[in-house]
């Protein structure tokens, strides 16, 4: 475990940022969890869980996790593997004798946790992700196998597939000879001590329904302004591909077991082997990414890390693990357009940054009296001492490392800007004016901004208590 200190001021910005960016982009609800060597070290949440009832968000309340449930199968999978009674080089068609002679039932059950069966998206009809009619049950996901489920030849090319991962929901059930939620149940969450997580929200579904609140999910502003609340079905026979159900805290434990130092669920090889790169893919944003069995892959300050990321129907997820540290960071968002993605990126960079050693001859108590939240008529920039270095960070960028000014203190009333690009105010000189405090309340020379509050006060909602707190 890295240095306490080190950690906790490292968290509290991540918190703040979080807090900031979730009010830039009126994002309903942003949920945080992060745990560093099994200990959780953050869990905390901003804004409403439900918009219309003016509900304020909690670190109890669940989401649906969607495509995080590939991720999840994949671990109850491995569990049958590492005991004997499942291989990857299975058939599907071995466990599910209704596959029997289709296309999807000679698939392997690599090549669909890894997404290489080549198999239909979704099907021919996605009517069901808009709520349009039922998900599929398991006699539906049955004909569309015997209908032909494959698009292209398996072992081809990365091809992302709901369908596919339904499949291997009914191969975990003819492996154990249980319903799939009940599978799940006993294999994953029930060991972890996981009393948010399920399967689906089927009533049949073992946790389905633990009392605790379920955050509502919102449409995007993509078309309009106003944010349209959505229902949350019950998944059918994908519910391994999409219908699970966790708070970020219970996410973060569960998507730990990847993680080298965890052997509560999986032996060595299996975690190796789920996250061994099977396709180079790319990233949303272009970045260079890749999938392993049931997790995506992604290169960050020069690390891979792991995970998931999932789109509900008004709910957008993400969860990053970083499998040598033994770090996790799970952002659940309850809006479609909420950029859960870049607020876990976020959180996993400045962490990196904040848990750098810091030199021998680094005047720590000079560098943090400069911090604060700053403003002018052109923009916002957190001061902040991160891994023994003074950073001017804007925390309206997405990337919040990616144009960050390194401030080298010249005593106590001013700093020299070294500017991330050419340009900013690079080589020069920002004055610091102290107020009886002896905080920085004004910045001259090169810089020209007041301080101001870290979070705007219409963050919070009037009838709300600020929901996030750090154990």
């Amino acid at each position: 475990m890295p240095s306490h200190e080190r950690l906790e001021r490292a968290l509290a910005y991540a918190d703040r940022w979080i807090a900031y960016r979730r009010w830039r982009f009126r994002v309903p609800g942003v949920q945080v969890a992060v745990r560093v060597g099994g200990e959780l070290v953050l869990d905390t949440a901003h804004g409403l869980a439900d918009v219309a009832a003016r509900e304020p968000l909690t670190p109890a309340h669940r989401f649906r996790i969607a495509s995080h449930s590939k991720a999840l199968a994949a671990i109850v999978v491995l569990r049958l593997v590492d005991e004997g009674r499942v291989r990857l080089d299975d058939e599907a068609q071995a466990h599910a004798p209704q596959l029997a002679g289709t296309d999807a039932g000679a698939l392997t059950v690599r090549e669909l946790l890894s997404h290489g069966g080549g198999a239909t998206r979704d099907g021919d009809d996605v009517s069901h992700w808009h709520l349009q009619r039922d998900f599929p049950d398991a006699d539906a996901l049955a004909a569309l196998a015997r209908g032909g489920a494959g698009r292209i030849a398996a072992s081809t090319e990365f091809k992302y597939s709901n369908v596919g991962f339904g499949i291997l929901g009914l191969v975990v059930e003819g492996a154990t000879g249980e319903p799939y939620g009940a599978a799940f149940d006993r294999l994953l969450a029930r060991p972890l001590g996981l009393a948010a997580t399920a399967a689906d929200l089927d009533d049949r579904v073992p946790g389905a329904r633990t009392g605790a609140p379920l955050a509502t999910g919102h449409s995007g502003i993509h078309s309009s302004e106003a944010r349209i609340a959505f229902a949350s079905p019950g998944t059918g026979a994908l519910a391994a591909a999409t219908g699970a159900a966790s708070t970020a805290a219970e996410l973060t434990d569960a998507l730990r077991t990847v993680a080298d130092a965890d052997d509560r669920l999986l032996s060595a090889a299996s975690r190796r082997r789920m996250r061994q790169r099977q396709w180079t893919t790319a990233g949303r944003d272009g970045s260079q990414a890749g999938y392993g069995l049931g997790l995506m892959l992604r290169e960050l300050d020069g690390r891979t890390w792991v995970g998931h990321g999932g789109a509900w129907t008004g709910q957008a997820t993400r969860t990053l693990v970083d499998p040598e540290r033994d770090l996790v960071v799970s952002v659940l968002t309850n809006a479609i357009d909420g950029p859960a993605e870049e607020l876990a990126i976020g959180v996993a960079r400045i962490l990196h940054a904040g848990l750098e050693e810091p030199g021998a001859d680094v005047d720590l108590e000079l560098l943090r009296s400069f911090e604060g939240a700053y403003a002018s008529i052109w923009g916002r920039l957190d001061v902040v001492e991160l891994g023994g270095r003074l950073l001017g960070i804007p925390p309206t960028a997405a990337d919040p490392l990616a144009a960050v000014d390194v401030l080298t203190p010249e005593g106590d009333d001013r700093v020299r800007i070294a500017a991330a690009t050419g340009m900013g105010s690079g080589h020069e000189v920002a004055v610091a004016a102290r107020g009886a405090d002896g905080r920085v309340a004004w910045w001259g020379g090169a810089w020209h901004m007041a301080a101001v509050d870290a979070v705007p006060a219409d963050a919070v909602p009037a009838d709300a208590e600020p929901a996030g707190e750090r154990p």
